[in-house]
């Protein structure tokens, strides 16, 4: 505890003593002033900066398509369609100091065999326009799915801002394909194909959004690690919708 210098004793009375007086000695040692040959020295407290809401995150929950049996689904989706899927979207952001950090989206299967999951992490990059094949041209391994390719920074630095609002939309939306939809085989012998079917859906048709902070885009850029504040939002919007389950799995 720090004790009054010379000079400042005229603050207290005979009667008046540190313990006896707390507020006045947390006033004191709050902002003191002390004297040093001629200088002048002021401290005070100063308080942590608040957290900045710069944006909101997208948190869709998954769970298998009721729509196809249980044979499909674990041919789409694989052993876990028991489970829930859960997807969370960070958009692209500015920091203070002018830098852009790119898209980021996150997603996790929890199941009773995985209860603590953890998060895998993608950034969503700049992918070009579809050059989508006529169906009589394309080729037997042809996928649209993942076939998209990426814009180089210097071709990036020169579109025109609706080109670039445009890849940004496109990229979600295929990152949303390759975790919604998988593959299945039909028919037999020469006659067997692939197709793709939709094997997660978003439950009850809710997908929500939560506030992101600053200090949430520090953890996911420059310390490589999930937001457990987002988490924690998450959690508490997750209990005010009645018909999702406490227990995730």
């Amino acid at each position: 505890m720090l004790s009054p210098k010379k000079g400042t004793r005229k603050l207290f009375t005979k009667d008046l003593t540190f313990t006896r007086n707390y507020a006045l000695l947390y006033e004191w040692q709050k902002c003191h002033r002390h004297e040093t040959k001629g200088a002048v020295i002021m401290t005070s407290v100063v308080s942590p900066a608040l957290p900045k809401i710069v944006g909101k995150a997208l948190y869709l929950e998954l769970v298998a398509n009721p729509e196809l049996d249980e044979d499909t689904l674990r041919s789409v989706i694989g052993w876990q369609s028991k489970g829930t899927k859960q997807i969370l979207i960070f958009p692209e952001y500015q920091d203070d100091l002018g830098k852009v950090h790119e898209a980021v989206a996150m997603s996790r299967i929890v199941s009773e065999h995985t209860p603590r999951s953890q998060w895998d992490t993608s950034y969503l990059r700049h992918p070009k326009p579809l050059n989508t094949p006529e169906p009589e041209e394309k080729p037997a391994y042809y996928n649209d799915y993942f076939s998209a390719q990426t814009y180089t920074n210097e071709e990036w630095d020169t579109l025109p801002l609706l080109a670039k609002a445009e890849s940004k939309n496109l990229a979600i939306e295929l990152y949303l394909r390759s975790e919604l939809v998988g593959t299945t085989y039909e028919g037999e012998g020469d006659d067997r194909i692939t197709i793709a079917k939709q094997g997660w859906v978003v439950r009850d048709n809710k997908p929500f959004a939560v506030e992101i902070t600053d200090e949430d885009y520090e953890d996911l850029h420059r310390k490589s690690k999930t937001p457990q504040a987002v988490i924690r939002r998450i959690n508490k919007v997750r209990e005010s919708i009645s018909t999702f389950p406490n227990k995730l799995g």
